[in-house]
């Protein structure tokens, strides 16, 4: 009788110390679970949300430091809208000097523009655009020695035209540029002629690519007169007779502005917009043709946070 009353205090004493241990355990397990925040959003993913932010805006992590202050932030006012666009809009604009990037918007103006020469250029580097510049530069002198005039000034815009792929980053930094409008630049140069060799390849890529569409059969030859033969036609509510017009026509028109939203939720959201979205986004897209509104109203959604 005495040895049975060990063996039950031993058993009590083991089933006990088991209990705490599994309580300890389960302890540890809610607590990294937590909510961060009233809305029970997890600190993990308010910290994946600054973090994608900071890469698909600006185009790098957050340091430390900066993912600390916006996450506290972001959670302080419990997921607000409002300060998720206080953090989008100071990624886009603020001018405020840092050593490696110059600003978030110095930053925020490259990551754009390495965005549109990787949907139109293949994301050539721009030492390619300055290794060309140099290569017909060297012509130039030898069309003066023979005064051959007509090739001298058809290099001279060819020049002119890889200057302004190459200067159009700083144009957008200085808001003397709508990004819409810097993909005519892109589209009209001599490396993207490399590229889309001949006019059938050059108006198929380029509708692709700014409309995100190909054109209809009709748009097809009304295109191709204009660029190939310089005849007057009319394209997407717009009459031109050269492949300038043709780029004009192309870049200022609404379906432009709609291939741009198209283009904003593919690349941050990864998927097609919505028709509704679409429609949406387009009607104050052309009155602000701001394409900072555009994205904002992307990524401060709970869908491209994963806020669910």
């Amino acid at each position: 009788m005495f040895r049975i009353g060990i063996y039950r205090i031993i058993v009590f004493i083991l089933f006990v110390g088991l209990q705490i241990s599994c309580d300890s355990r389960l302890e540890e397990v809610i607590t990294d679970n937590d909510s961060y925040s009233t809305t029970g959003i997890s600190k993990i993913k308010i910290e994946n949300y600054v973090n994608r932010l900071f890469i698909d805006i600006i185009g790098r992590e957050p340091t430390d430091i900066e993912q600390s202050i916006e996450v506290d932030s972001i959670n302080e006012n419990d997921l607000s809208e409002e300060s998720r666009l206080d953090l989008i809009y100071r990624l886009m604009t603020d001018t405020t000097y840092s050593i490696n990037e110059g600003s978030y918007h110095e930053a925020y103006c490259n990551n754009l523009y390495l965005l549109g020469k990787i949907r139109c250029l293949d994301g050539i580097p721009d030492a390619e655009f300055y290794k060309s510049i140099g290569t017909i530069k060297m012509g130039l002198y030898q069309d003066s020695l023979d005064q051959n005039w007509e090739s001298y000034y058809g290099k001279l815009n060819q020049i002119r035209r890889l200057e302004l792929v190459v200067g159009s980053v700083k144009r957008l930094q200085n808001y003397e540029l709508a990004y819409h409008e810097m993909f005519g630049f892109m589209i009209d140069n001599s490396i993207y002629d490399v590229l889309n060799m001949n006019t059938f390849n050059f108006v198929r890529a380029s509708f692709d690519q700014l409309l995100f569409r190909i054109p209809t059969e009709q748009e097809y030859v009304q295109a191709f007169e204009m660029v190939e033969s310089g005849k007057p036609s009319e394209l997407l509510g717009e009459t031109g007779n050269s492949k300038e017009d043709y780029v004009r026509i192309m870049i200022n028109s609404t379906a432009m502005k709609e291939g741009m939203i198209r283009w904003a939720f593919q690349v941050f959201l990864q998927r097609p917009g919505s028709p509704s979205e679409i429609a949406t986004l387009l009607e104050e897209y052309k009155i602000h043709e701001d394409i900072n509104q555009i994205i904002a109203k992307i990524v401060v959604t709970d869908e491209y946070a994963n806020f669910y």
